[in-house]
């Protein structure tokens, strides 16, 4: 740390208040356009960072606006340290998703496994949030996908090949800062191999440190050897570790193994305190003493809760801050405590070029041309062919029948998560299907509702063969997409239908292990509307056109 920063940050600390610098170690989430609270926060209650969501604002105007105010706020505080404006422009999740180039999601980056390219698109990332005001991406998600039933990473991972993902997590860190945002690596220490949702409940995994060491800490090693700026906590236990605390409130997980073993000197933050594994188990302000004593420099209460209600989560919110700070005057947690994640937290906040914010909204420099071209290019090159048995793939120009698996209502659960996760505003089966028809490629749909009377065994219904299925998938926070229910249409498809029927996966390809008898499957490995628009382009291209094709499953 400069000698100037350090003698800056040290004397703003001795001149402030308890309140203030407890403040200063929570980042808060709120619902809705409620700019006129989170002002009330930054003055009232110093918060020294805020989660914000596409529920929060959802045009680039809102989007500079916001930034801008809560900057103004921050400023004229007697700790005029800037706040920490951060968003999950991850990839598969993100914001302003319509106005924003987000690419194809970590999964078809690690598909497509160019570094290069991954660096490039967080790159993109990086440029387009930080012109809106934002100045830290919670990403890359540094998990390894190890257990394919695991309902919330799937595309969100680089993959399940140890060395691969720590490669993209990596290149996804350099990107991100070469762009002009801090990062944060998640969620240490992985969550790649649980079966289990932590929105929902505490998930355990039983891994020693020596296999730990080997497989899920080798990509969070290689963010912390790229420069991560933070690395946020998964509210996760590991029982061989530390079998009373999970890892957001564990010393011997945050001190002993993440700052001591691995090296890392930047920022600790935690998962939101308001997740279910958190909330089912522990009261919000024991939890949050809980974990500045294990080592995390910044709380985090992303959302009132994610059941989908609104209400309550500000008393909670208050409740929490101020049970910290009658911790410290009860003697139950040391200042010095306090004093040390603080120094960390305005050392960065002065010394980071991110955040310094955008003086005006320069609209031009989202969705650019050469953005949106680093996208396609992501998108394009992650497409496989998995199975070809029957020599279906491509289809050329010839006719064949459509059907999207997964049931349209389906798809409102993506938008009804109040900004946390995909927002894609069209299902991938709608953009799919927009765009076989640019392209006039030669189909007929079967709607969704006639389904079960088209694939009933005693149907006489006639269609046009091949059979094109298209199957989605989406990672939402305490929800669950319809995948069985998809399955189980693809599996009485090829029942009925044979070797006649293609799947196309806007999604992972973990489903393709149980369709066995299955023929011909191609995964774009993201539900994204330029994978959707990619993988619609080689129903138009002859055989001669470039795809990779891969007969290992």
């Amino acid at each position: 740390m400069p000698k100037e920063t350090k003698k800056r940050v040290s004397t703003l600390i001795q001149h402030m208040s308890l309140a203030e610098k407890v403040g200063q170690l929570f980042v808060l989430g709120y619902a809705g356009k409620d700019t006129e609270y989170a002002k009330t926060l930054v003055r009232d209650l110093h918060v020294g960072g805020f989660y914000l969501t596409h529920d929060n604002a959802e045009t680039p105007q809102e989007a500079f606006q916001l930034t801008s105010v809560l900057n103004f706020e921050a400023q004229l505080r007697a700790c005029d340290a800037p706040l920490l404006l951060a968003v999950d422009q991850e990839g598969a999740w993100g914001v302003l998703v319509e106005h924003t180039t987000t690419g194809p999601g970590n999964l078809a980056l690690g598909s497509a496994d160019n570094p290069d390219l991954t660096e490039q698109m967080h790159q993109v990332l990086a440029r387009e949030i930080h012109t809106l005001g934002f100045n830290c991406i919670l990403g890359p998600c540094s998990d390894i996908n190890s257990n394919p039933d695991n309902p919330i990473i799937g595309v969100r991972s680089f993959g399940e090949e140890t060395g691969k993902v720590a490669a993209h997590v990596g290149a996804a860190v350099t990107g991100l800062h070469s762009g002009g945002v801090v990062s944060s690596a998640k969620h240490f220490p992985g969550h790649g191999d649980t079966g289990e949702d932590s929105h929902r409940l505490l998930p355990t995994v039983e891994k020693s440190w020596d296999e730990l060491r080997t497989t899920d800490l080798v990509p969070f090693q290689a963010a912390i050897d790229a420069g991560v700026d933070l690395v946020m906590t998964g509210h996760i236990l590991y029982p061989k570790i530390d079998p009373d605390n999970p890892a957001t409130l564990s010393k011997k997980i945050l001190r002993d193994i993440l700052r001591k073993k691995m090296g890392f000197d930047g920022l600790i933050i935690t998962d939101s305190m308001n997740m279910w594994a958190m909330r089912k188990n522990y009261a919000p302000d024991a939890a949050a003493v809980r974990a500045l004593a294990a080592g995390a420099d910044l709380i985090m209460l992303s959302e009132e809760h994610y059941e989908n209600q609104r209400g309550g989560y500000k008393e909670t919110q208050r409740a929490t801050i101020h049970g910290v700070i009658r911790a410290v005057e009860r003697g139950e947690l040391a200042e010095k405590v306090i004093d040390a994640a603080l120094t960390r937290v305005l050392s960065i906040k002065y010394q980071r070029a991110a955040f310094t914010p955008p003086v005006q909204l320069e609209a031009s420099k989202l969705q650019m041309r050469e953005h949106r071209e680093i996208a396609e290019k992501s998108a394009g090159e992650a497409i496989k062919v998995l199975r070809n048995r029957a020599d279906l793939w491509p289809l050329g120009g010839d006719e064949f029948t459509l059907v999207g698996a997964s049931n349209p209502a389906m798809h409102q659960r993506v938008i009804d998560t109040r900004g946390i996760g995909p927002n894609e505003p069209l299902a991938a089966f709608e953009v799919f299907k927009q765009e076989l028809k640019k392209l006039n490629s030669r189909f007929v749909e079967v709607s969704y509702d006639l389904l079960d009377t088209l694939l009933a065994p005693d149907s006489r219904a006639r269609i046009k063969l091949p059979l094109v299925i298209v199957t989605e998938d989406y990672p939402l926070p305490g929800l669950d997409y319809d995948a069985e229910q998809q399955a189980e249409i693809v599996q009485r498809a090829v029942e009925k239908f044979g070797d006649s029927v293609v799947v196309v996966a806007l999604r992972s390809d973990y489903e393709l292990q149980r369709f066995t008898n299955l023929s011909t499957y191609v995964c774009a490995y993201s539900s994204r509307a330029c994978s959707a628009r990619a993988i619609a382009n080689l129903f138009s291209y002859s055989v001669e056109q470039h795809y990779e094709v891969s007969s290992s499953v």
